[in-house]
């Protein structure tokens, strides 16, 4: 499902930064750092490879497959899920 807007995640930063009142930014790893945070955190090999698989297919373009449409697009943007959802969760920690 789609939001109703094309974010980078340098965007979705500036909206978090803006919503949580604290900065967020936007660091880009390598693809070993990647993989490392993963097998770091208890992923196997094979699945922590796996997600390595996924980010490549993501910058190759593959999450822009589908084409927006009324059907496959949500009318909820992603500043109105942080304001809505991540904000009080935040401020609840």
């Amino acid at each position: 499902m789609f939001g109703p807007e094309d974010l980078s995640y340098e965007d979705m930063a500036e909206i978090l930064t803006e919503v949580l009142g604290t900065p967020i930014r936007f660091e880009q790893m390598t693809l070993d750092s990647y993989k490392q945070l993963f097998l770091g955190i208890g992923y196997s090999e094979t699945m922590a490879q796996s997600m390595v698989d996924m980010e490549i297919a993501g910058a190759d373009g593959i999450n822009n497959a589908l084409r927006r449409t009324p059907e496959t697009t949500s009318p909820t943007s992603f500043r109105q899920w942080a304001t809505a959802v991540l904000k009080p969760a935040f401020d609840a920690m």
